[in-house]
C-alpha cells in the first residue's frame, strides 16, 4: 500500500471520527433547556422513520416517479406488529432482518 493511500484512509477515518464525536463532547459540557431535551427525544424515531420510508419507496430506472416496494412492505408487516407489541428497537430490528431473510429464502425478494 502506498503512503498516499494510507494517509487518505487515515485522514478520512479521523475526519469521520471527529464529525461523530465532537457534538457529543460539546453537548456533554453544556446545560440544555427542557425544550431542547424534549426535542432531542424525537430524533431516533425520525431517523428510524426515514430509513423505513426510504426502503418502502423506490424509483425504477427509466420510469418517472416512485413506486412502492411490495417486498419490503411484506417484511414490514410482522416487524411493525412486533414493534408495537414489544416497544423494543433491538427486537424490532432483529424481526425485520429475519422477515427479509425468510422472504429471500422463499424467493419473494
Amino acid at each position: 500500500m502506498s503512503m498516499y493511500v494510507f494517509w487518505t484512509i487515515f485522514l478520512a477515518g479521523l475526519g469521520t471520527l471527529l464529525i461523530r464525536i465532537t457534538p457529543f463532547v460539546m453537548i456533554s459540557r453544556m446545560e440544555l433547556s427542557e425544550k431542547v431535551l424534549k426535542w432531542l427525544t424525537f430524533i431516533p424515531i425520525t431517523l428510524f422513520t426515514a430509513l423505513v420510508v426510504d426502503g418502502l419507496i423506490q424509483q425504477q430506472e427509466g420510469v418517472m416517479g416512485y413506486t412502492l416496494n411490495w417486498n419490503f412492505i411484506l417484511a414490514l408487516i410482522p416487524t411493525l406488529i412486533i414493534a408495537l407489541w414489544t416497544r423494543s428497537l433491538t427486537i424490532t430490528v432483529i424481526i425485520g432482518m429475519l422477515s427479509v431473510a425468510i422472504l429471500r429464502v422463499i424467493g419473494l425478494f
